[in-house]
């Protein structure tokens, strides 16, 4: 089978690029360079190349796009042997693994608001909801796939969806992402016209997707819809009862724009903390904290604290912290052993659809407490592994955690 980058989305690419002052290009040069030769070495050697968390996926193909393939890496595409990361990546062409074409539609909208700016940050009108003492809250993280597969074998994302509608729990929670792009039309019909909603409604957060449109779809189509009016048009939030204080947080729009929103941030270098300062808010209110992010608070094996983990930090006394802190982002299940001197009891809960394989670099690591590693048995991908979602069960001062297979399946329960 012969692949193609979208020549439309190759224009878009060679047009934005042009349109980059000279020292964007020369910023951003590199990165794409180093993308471009990890694609190399894996249509040679048909191997998972070594991590190296300066290089983004969503650029592999991106350098192949502004040179019509002058190495020859599309045209190799079809040779390539599928393999898997050391952290679960898929490294295959089909839809929504590490090599597909598909993803230079990410790289070309993401030039393109690199251009034109970014939607402006609602920063004043963060809601505190009110919930119930006893509820039950449903999360699914990466989930905007939309259902891209036959109803004999449905997208993973069908199926979660599904579960989670099925299980009629109070709240929602989707954790970010709607690829490729967080455009217009995907915010629209992969996430709004999809997405389960509980009783009580639904939020949706900001990720590194829906920041690649420079955010406008995701304020603008999705925060807008009658389905997420909970959150008053503010992608930061916070929902309240006698006992719990549940604070979600924007990590994606003061990500580094240039390193592809990769790297969560609460605020802008030197600028103003209002997420800080509202989080901080809610730590003062003396009651248990739930902290729900896109990107993650720790490496994805758990040994290691991000930027966010230490922003996120700062808005509690030296020593405390959230009890529990719920992220996506890394398109995994784990849940992680207490860390830190709070004893944060973090999961990554980022496995709501896209394909994902066996992880060795979780297996090894004494942080993981458990993983997602069962196989999906899906004929059309067989390395991939269970997708899924989690349901938080608040019941006064008590919290029961469960995450579900796409099965309908519990995967793991706390005690």
């Amino acid at each position: 089978m012969k692949f193609n980058i979208d020549p439309v989305i190759s224009s878009r690419i060679k047009k934005a690029w042009k349109a980059l002052s000279p020292e964007q290009r020369n910023r951003i040069a590199p990165m794409l360079a180093k993308a471009n030769q990890q694609a190399v070495t894996v249509t040679q050697t048909g191997q998972a190349p070594p991590p190296d968390p300066t290089v983004s996926h969503l650029a592999l193909l991106a350098k192949s796009a502004l040179t019509n393939d002058q190495d020859g890496v599309v045209s190799s595409l079809a040779d390539v042997v599928i393999t898997i990361g050391s952290g679960g990546q898929i490294w295959g062409t089909g839809k929504y693994e590490q090599l597909d074409p598909g993803w230079t539609e990410s790289i070309a909208v993401w030039l393109e608001h690199l251009v034109v700016g970014k939607y402006a940050f609602n920063g004043t009108t963060a809601p505190t909801i009110p919930i119930p003492d006893d509820i039950q809250i449903a999360m699914a993280g990466d989930w905007g796939t939309g259902d891209w597969r036959t109803a004999s074998n449905p997208a993973p994302s069908t199926d979660v969806g599904n579960h989670i509608d099925f299980l009629k729990p109070h709240l929602t929670v989707h954790l970010g992402d709607v690829y490729y792009a967080g455009t217009s039309d995907q915010e629209q019909h992969l996430l709004v016209n999809l997405w389960p909603s509980g009783s009580l409604g639904a939020v949706t957060m900001n990720s590194n997707h829906e920041m690649y449109s420079g955010a406008a779809p995701y304020f603008q189509v999705a925060l807008e819809d009658f389905k997420f009016q909970l959150q008053q048009q503010c992608s930061f939030f916070a929902f309240e009862n006698s006992a719990w204080v549940i604070v979600g947080l924007d990590s994606a729009y003061y990500a580094d724009e240039e390193g592809l929103y990769e790297d969560g941030s609460l605020y802008p270098s030197g600028g103003p903390q209002v997420q800080v300062d509202f989080l901080r808010a809610q730590v003062a209110k003396g009651k248990k904290v739930i902290v729900l992010t896109h990107h993650n608070g720790l490496s994805e094996d758990g040994l290691t604290a991000t930027n966010l983990w230490s922003q996120v930090m700062s808005a509690f006394p030296d020593g405390a912290g959230p009890a529990y802190w719920y992220w996506g982002h890394v398109h995994a299940a784990t849940v992680f052993k207490p860390y830190g001197p709070a004893d944060v009891l973090s999961r990554c809960c980022g496995h709501g659809a896209l394909p994902w394989g066996q992880a060795s670099d979780l297996a090894s690591s004494q942080q993981v407490e458990w993983y997602e590693n069962r196989s999906a048995h899906d004929p059309d991908i067989p390395q991939r592994v269970l997708n899924g979602f989690a349901v938080l069960h608040l019941n006064g001062p008590d919290l029961q955690e469960t995450f579900y297979d796409e099965n309908g399946g519990i995967a793991w329960q706390s005690a």
